[in-house]
């Protein structure tokens, strides 16, 4: 995540890193999947809002709005992979293969899902709301559930080996 020269494709970006880096800490998973399942968020603009947060930038609703009607098409995709994936992951050991291959196919279509959202990132949307804020009333969390986001976020920014890289 030091890297600041331009990514070699819209798939290779900041946010991707991020991304990958911050799913991984300790509790984040968790979290954004209880979102998804629970309050039917989509992980990768929570993802963006934390990235935006991290980067200390606002989001509009006029934003987010472009940002998840332009993902809904390869959202259904994702969801129906996911559920295939998951109905493979009860069948297992016998249906391993076919597990593995939705798994790679799903983070694969959610990496052109944060593409997308990159692509945004890289245009100027004036910005109003903390990003959080935002995301949580578009899925309806509660004050304590954007409490433990927010200390996931820094949390996460206190382990990060250099901080301004982000």
């Amino acid at each position: 995540m030091t890297d600041n020269a331009p990514p070699s494709s819209s798939q290779e970006n900041p946010l991707w890193q991020f991304s990958l880096d911050f799913y991984r800490h300790e509790g984040v998973e968790a979290f954004l999947l209880d979102c998804q399942d629970e309050k039917g968020a989509d992980v990768c603009l929570m993802l963006w809002a934390s990235y935006a947060t991290v980067c200390g930038h606002q989001l509009s609703e006029e934003g987010w709005r472009v940002a998840d009607r332009g993902l809904a098409p390869r959202r259904r995709m994702i969801i129906t992979v996911r559920h295939l994936r998951r109905l493979m992951g009860r069948l297992r050991p016998h249906t391993l293969r076919v597990y593995e291959m939705c798994k790679r196919y799903e983070l694969n279509l959610e990496r052109l899902q944060l593409a997308a959202l990159w692509k945004i990132c890289m245009e100027e949307w004036p910005g109003d709301r903390p990003a959080l804020q935002l995301a949580g009333q578009q899925y309806g969390l509660l004050q304590k559930e954007l409490g433990h986001w927010a200390h996931l976020i820094e949390g996460f920014m206190a382990s990060a080996e250099n901080p301004d890289a982000v």
